[in-house]
C-alpha cells in the first residue's frame, strides 16, 4: 500500500469515527490509554484529519504556470 493510500485510509477511518461519535455522544472516550471528554475527542480526531490533509497536500506535486509581461 502506498503512502498516499495509507493516508487516505487513515483519513477515511477517522472521518467515519467522527460521524459515529457525533451520532452517539458519550461523556468520555479513550484511545491508546488517553482519556478524552466528548468534545476533546472530536478535536483530537479533527487534528488527525488536518494532519492527513497536510501530508496528502505535500505528496501531490504542483505546477504553477505563469506568464511574464513586459510593456
Amino acid at each position: 500500500m502506498s503512502n498516499t493510500a495509507q493516508l487516505e485510509a487513515i483519513k477515511a477511518n477517522t472521518l467515519d469515527q467522527m460521524a459515529a461519535i457525533s451520532a452517539e455522544r458519550k461523556p468520555s472516550y479513550s484511545e491508546n490509554g488517553q482519556s478524552f471528554a466528548w468534545t476533546e475527542y472530536l478535536e483530537h480526531l479533527q487534528r488527525r484529519v488536518d494532519w492527513c490533509n497536510q501530508q496528502l497536500a505535500a505528496e501531490d506535486p504542483i505546477e504553477i504556470t505563469t506568464q511574464g509581461y513586459t510593456p
